[in-house]
Parts: C-alpha cells; structure tokens; sequence
C-alpha cells in the first residue's frame, strides 16, 4: 500500500484515538496474559535522537522464523526475517523505543500494509487461539512498549502484550512493512468471533456493531517486517 493510500485511512485512526479512553478502564484491570510485564527489555537495541534514524536493531540481531496469523477466513503463517523498527518521534519510554497511542511519524519504508494486533482485556482466552500467547516474547517483535499515552503515568515500559494478528492482504506472498494498528477485545464472546471468522472484516463489523467489546484502532510508531505464505 502506498502512503498516499494509507494516509486515506487517517479518519477511522483519528477516531480510534478517541475510543482509547475505553481501553483505558479496560486494561487497567488487566493482569497475567494480557500485562504481564516480567519479561526483559529488548536486547541490542539503542536510543536514537535523530529524525528519520531507525531506534530498533532493523538491520541485526533479528530472526528467521514464523508465527501464525489470520487471513481472509484461514489461518496463514507470517514468515519474519528482520527484526522491528520502531522510528522516533513519538519519545516513547519504552526500551524499544515502541509507542501504543501514537501514530508514526517515520517509516522505515514508502509502502506498508496494516497489520492488527488483536490483544485480549480482562479475561484469558485459550492458548491455542493467541499466535505470540507469551507476553514480551515473539520473534522479532519488542519485548516491551510504552502504554503511557493510553494508560498513564507508570506504563512507560510494559512487557508487549500477549496477542494474535489479522492481515487485510497477503501482498502477494511478498516480504515487506506492516505498521502494527492494536485492537483491544473486552470480552471472550467477541474475541470467538474473532478466532472463527479470522478475518479483517470481521472484526471491522464489531468494531461498529460492538464497540462496548472491542476498541477502535490504537495507534503505534512499531514496523513488523514479514510474508504472509500459506
């Protein structure tokens, strides 16, 4: 997708942003799966104060390796061979330099896609249906984020939640940028939803019909790079 696309998407994040007053209450009574916050900080990664200068180790210490996402009704793998970027501004406090409540400012290329990163409030759904089910431990993912802008003082450097992901494409198998978009699920009902029918369409439909059991997008400033393969 090109920025040009991507930038018609500015209304529906705008709107998000508005809706994290939800995820406020929501995730303030999270505990275990979804904010543990035992894990340690991202390795190998440098504060940068620079524009344009990638905060995240894009260009090492990442892996090769897989996880599973949801794609268009069925389960996909997401096939990950750079480590993430997460570019300042916004200054999160994070040690990964990640952001949650803030939009990007600084790509680390001219054409991404979304990628949505469903993570459950308040209720541990079953492990089988959480794709990174260990909270600050996913491959080339962070292993902690700045939730300040969405929860206040002292969130500043939390363990990344636990979580799965949904993709609107599979950009023809090909490796690229996908700039990460969170969707809070309140409710094990929705996220049953979300599991069976695995797609973006879905959840775009609770997100008008049920926002009381899932937020709207929040925003971030983190760049997963990958291919969707079957």
């Amino acid at each position: 997708m090109t920025l040009l696309n991507r930038a018609r998407r500015a209304g529906p994040r705008k709107v998000a942003l508005a809706l994290s007053g939800l995820l406020v209450l929501a995730m303030a009574a999270v505990s275990g799966t979804a904010l543990a916050s035992s894990a340690a900080p991202a390795s190998g990664m440098t504060g940068m104060t620079g524009m344009g200068q990638l905060t995240s180790a894009s260009n090492g210490h990442a892996q090769t390796g897989f996880t599973n996402g949801w794609y268009d009704g069925h389960t996909v793998r997401f096939f990950y061979s750079k480590n993430y970027s997460c570019q300042t501004p916004p200054a999160s406090k994070a040690s990964s330099r990640c952001e949650a409540g803030a939009d990007y400012t600084q790509t680390p290329a001219t054409s991404f896609d979304p990628l949505y990163v469903v993570v459950p409030l308040g209720f541990t759904p079953p492990k089988s249906t959480l794709q990174c089910p260990v909270a600050g431990h996913c491959i080339d993912h962070p292993a902690t984020i700045d939730l300040s802008a969405v929860l206040g003082a002292g969130t500043g450097d939390l363990a990344l939640p636990a979580h799965s992901h949904i993709v609107a494409t599979d950009n023809s198998n090909q490796s690229e940028w996908w700039n990460v978009d969170v969707v809070g699920v309140k409710s094990l009902s929705a996220w049953n939803k979300i599991v069976h029918a695995k797609s973006d369409w879905e959840l775009e439909h609770l997100q008008r019909t049920d926002s009381a059991d899932v937020t709207g997008n929040i925003t971030t400033n983190l760049f997963l790079y990958f291919a969707v393969v079957r």
